[in-house]
Formats: C-alpha cells, sequence, structure tokens
C-alpha cells in the first residue's frame, strides 16, 4: 500500500468514526449551516456591531464587538473601556461574553461617561471613564443574565464580582444533563454564570436543546495575564500588592474561534504576536475571518500582523482593532496609522475598519455583504 492509498483509507475510517473537523462538525457540513435566519439583506448573516468611545469612529481604545449569529446568539467579546456599564442601551440582550485576558482594556476596569452619539463626544486618547470594582464585564453579565466563558484563570475571579451585583451568580455555566448533549449551553439564562475553557475545548451555545448553536472554542495567545488593578482587590492584598508594585497572576491570556451557523469561522486574535500555533489553529478550525489586534505596543504591530495574515492564518478578510492610537476621523482612514500600514501590506485581503455603531454582516464565506466598506 503506498503511503497515498493508506492516507485516504485512514481518512475514510476518521470520517465514518466521525471524527470531521469543527469546520464540518460544530453543525453539519458547512452548507446545512446556512438556513435558519436572514437578515434585512437577504441572506443568513453574522451581525457584528463594534462598541466603541465615540459612533462612526475607530478610536485608540475601541475593542468592543458584538456578534449576533442567525439563529439569535449574541456575544460580547472583550468589552473593554468604552461600554457605560451594564445599562448601556447599545448593548440589547448578551446571552455570552467571551473575555481574552484580564487587563483593564479587555475586562473593563472603567466605564464609559460620555455618550458616543452626541455630537461633542470625543475620541482622545483618554476616554472620559470612571472607575468600576466590580469590572465592566462583571457589570454587563449581572444586567443581562449572561454566561461568562473564559479561560480558567479568570473564571473564579469574575464569578465573584458577579455575585456582588447579582447574587444569582453563582452558579457555573453547565448543565450536567447526562441525557442531554455534551458541552452543550442553552441561552437566555435565568441568571449570570460563569464557565472556563481550556484550550482544544468548546462549547455551543444554542437558543434550544439540540438546535444549531455557535461553536465556541479557545485558543492559544502569547500575552501575558496578570491584574495590576489594585481596586479590583480586597484588603489587605490591594495594599500588599500595590505596595510593592506587584500584581497578581490569573492565568493565560487566549483568543477565541467562532463557527457560526452560516457557516461563518471567526478567529479572535486577542493580545498576541505571529505564533506556530496560528498555523495549527489554520488547519483545525479553518478560520475564514480574522479579528486582529494591532498596536505595536501590547500586541502584534503591522509587519507582524501581515505576516500573521499572509503565512499563518489565511484568512479571506481580516477586522482590524485594538489599534493604540485614533484610527479615523469622520469615519475616513487616517493615512500613517498603523492600521493604515498594515491594510498596505496586505493588498489581496480585505481588510475592514469597526466603526462604533456601525453594524457590519457577513456571510458564511466572510464577505461583508451589508455595512462595510473595504479599505
Amino acid at each position: 500500500m503506498t503511503i497515498n492509498t493508506r492516507s485516504i483509507v485512514i481518512a475514510v475510517v476518521l470520517i465514518a468514526a466521525g471524527f470531521a473537523t469543527p469546520a464540518t462538525s460544530a453543525q453539519g457540513t458547512k452548507s446545512e449551516g446556512k438556513a435558519a435566519a436572514h437578515s434585512d439583506s437577504g441572506y443568513s448573516t453574522v451581525k457584528i456591531t463594534p462598541i466603541g468611545q465615540r459612533t462612526g469612529e475607530l478610536c485608540r481604545r475601541d475593542v468592543a464587538l458584538l456578534f449576533e449569529d442567525p439563529s439569535g446568539v449574541r456575544i460580547l467579546y472583550d468589552p473593554g473601556l468604552t461600554i457605560r456599564g451594564g445599562n448601556d442601551p447599545r448593548l440589547g440582550t448578551v446571552d455570552v461574553i467571551l473575555v481574552s485576558h484580564n487587563h483593564y482594556d479587555h475586562v473593563g476596569s472603567r466605564r464609559l461617561l460620555q455618550d458616543p452619539d452626541d455630537a461633542n463626544s470625543s475620541c482622545a486618547q483618554q476616554p472620559l471613564t470612571t472607575k468600576t470594582p466590580y469590572t465592566v464585564t462583571a457589570e454587563i453579565a449581572a444586567a443581562k443574565n449572561s454566561a461568562v466563558l473564559v479561560g480558567l484563570g479568570m473564571e473564579t475571579f469574575l464569578r465573584n464580582k458577579i455575585s456582588q451585583l447579582n447574587a444569582s451568580a453563582g452558579d457555573p455555566c453547565y448543565d450536567f444533563d447526562p441525557s442531554g448533549p455534551l458541552n452543550e449551553l442553552v441561552v437566555p439564562r435565568s441568571a449570570p454564570c460563569t464557565g472556563h475553557l481550556g484550550v482544544g475545548t468548546y462549547r455551543i451555545v444554542t437558543r434550544a436543546s439540540g438546535e444549531p448553536g455557535v461553536r465556541i472554542a479557545l485558543v492559544p495567545a502569547q500575552h501575558v495575564d496578570n491584574i495590576y488593578q489594585y481596586f479590583f482587590l480586597t484588603e489587605p492584598l490591594a495594599s500588599y500588592m500595590s505596595d510593592n508594585q506587584l500584581t497578581t497572576y490569573s492565568g493565560l491570556a487566549h483568543g477565541y474561534v467562532l463557527n457560526f451557523t452560516n457557516g461563518l469561522r471567526a478567529y479572535l486574535s486577542g493580545d498576541t504576536g505571529p505564533t506556530a500555533e496560528m498555523a495549527v489553529m489554520r488547519d483545525f478550525y479553518d478560520p475564514n475571518l480574522a479579528v486582529l489586534n494591532i498596536d505595536s505596543v501590547s500586541t502584534m504591530g503591522p509587519e507582524e500582523a501581515a505576516f500573521a495574515v499572509k503565512r499563518l492564518i489565511k484568512p479571506a478578510a481580516v477586522i482590524a482593532s485594538h489599534a493604540g492610537e485614533q484610527v479615523t476621523q469622520g469615519g475616513q482612514l487616517l493615512p500613517g496609522t498603523q492600521i493604515a500600514q498594515f491594510i498596505a501590506l496586505v493588498p489581496e485581503t480585505p481588510v475592514y475598519l469597526p466603526l462604533s455603531g456601525r453594524t457590519m454582516e457577513f456571510d458564511g464565506n466572510a464577505q461583508c455583504v451589508a455595512g462595510c466598506g473595504k479599505n
């Protein structure tokens, strides 16, 4: 038997045994996932709405994205510093919150004070905010009865913060029903919950048990994760840490891959540089949309991000985020910014700017069919 013939036989055996890759197994085949709901544009789309500092702009601190699957499942990614707490009217229903790591600009150490829709609202380098000892993530989860799915190091920390705001938040996010599907999470929930994911694990979030939903997998990111906002900590630990200028280790930073019911597969990088794991993730999860953090300080710069796109991830489209500087003025890309440099380095890949409050709609092939302007 030749090597090629043996490979074909092994592949047939694996498929027969049910060992399909996530791109085909989470919701059936890619084409099978494209039925249920239809948007106003006439397509079964995933809606992605940035929630930033000033409506119509991409500002320095903007990172929060709200995803809406055709099934109705709504997922908020990295709330950050640009949300006005749990009652921000831009949020609506939030079934799930994903947080890449505990740094202040992702978990949310401060809530936004300005009205982003006000004509006088600012895209200033330091947004007008106020501290929250609970995290913006916890405030939203407590108000919206959200399921918070994070890495193991973050789970108990956030559960404690949410419980301080909502007494019903003590349970983990897992329904241990031996008769039900493994790794399924049904939303909406009657109370907030927290659950951890490990690298190589996943949860399927659905509106009804046994029905198609969003498959959420945790993937590695090369970035430190620690808590250095001392007001998050209780005494005397807060003073001990502050006096010695120490931070608390809280596990590993990470990213996510989301498989939506229309076939879209989105890689959310979190803060990271190019890593060998990106190629493994590409081959296993097959993402066709990449949301990349690019700022040259805490995460990769334009050249590194371009290398990751061309050689490692190879997505069909990119949303560029976490810029560390004002990227647009009047909704238009500012020349000379790092995002502008990145766009110039990947001329064959569509790159979209997440303008706050402007909903983008993607089909299962990562084609933006509404709300986007290619830059």
